[in-house]
């Protein structure tokens, strides 16, 4: 009963985050199971910038934007792409997309004007889109929409995710606080680790080939629907353990308000 309060209060946690992004930038939902940007509001702007950066650049992306998609670039540069969307002109005028460079930390943040009246609730979104390079290290919270890394990254780390999240290629990850899912895949991560902690949602893991992963599960409300005929799996006195050859590759995954599906693609 303790690990299902635990749950259960986590879910709690992760639906407040939805309602709070929605009611300030409303980027619009499509059914039940999707958290959809709409990009063809009838006033818009965009702009791109091109970033000189060094090796293992860390990539900050906060503050609601509505969903960014990131995938590998050139080497020692970061490229940014934003496109905005309003309802009306005064909605657009009522927030931007902030960037502040450094050679070693880019920022991204979504600044909507709140001390004016007319600015606290709006119909807007922002459909921001990253070629970064494999190195580069990904820090992302408070997004108001999905999350699509196809990489491949060095390290994507990301909290209160309002909408899917669906990373491809990353060397390690650390989840927390994802409010409709996950997709995770190892096809081209190096050898690396996950932690996955308060998920609302499927969490759907592609093992790919690999032959060496070990997958740690507690605090799953509901259950592990599949896995590959090569892992075996055992109860654990907090939860499940999935492992096939060594356990070259370690995923951690608690708290999760959904099932668990371990699959090769």
């Amino acid at each position: 009963m303790t690990e299902l309060r635990t749950v259960l209060l986590k879910r709690l946690i992760v639906t407040a985050l939805v309602t709070l992004l929605a009611s300030r930038l409303v980027p619009g939902i499509r059914g039940q199971d999707s958290f959809a940007v709409i990009l063809n509001y009838p006033f818009r702007d965009s702009f791109t910038r091109h970033y000189q950066v060094g090796g293992s650049p860390g990539i900050e992306i906060k503050g609601g934007i509505s969903g960014p998609t990131v995938s590998s670039g050139r080497t020692g540069m970061v490229d940014i792409d934003v496109q905005r969307t309003a309802a009306t002109q005064r909605e657009l005028d009522c927030h931007q997309v902030k960037i502040d460079y450094r050679p070693d930390l880019i920022t991204i943040t979504q600044v909507q004007f709140t001390d004016r009246r007319e600015c606290n609730s709006i119909r807007a979104s922002q459909s921001l889109t990253l070629q970064v390079p494999s190195d580069a290290l990904l820090r992302v919270s408070m997004i108001a929409g999905e999350l699509k890394v196809t990489g491949p990254v060095k390290a994507v780390t990301a909290s209160s995710i309002a909408g899917h999240v669906s990373i491809m290629s990353a060397g390690s990850v650390d989840l927390s606080s994802l409010a409709r899912g996950l997709s995770l895949s190892l096809d081209h991560a190096s050898p690396g680790s996950a932690t996955i902690e308060s998920v609302v949602g499927v969490v759907d893991l592609d093992v790919a080939e690999r032959r060496d992963v070990e997958i740690r599960i507690s605090k799953l409300k509901r259950g592990i629907t599949s896995f590959p005929p090569d892992f075996v799996r055992l109860n654990m006195n907090d939860g499940y353990l999935l492992r096939s050859g060594e356990g070259g590759t370690l995923l951690s995954i608690s708290s999760i308000d959904g099932d668990v599906l371990v699959r090769r693609q």
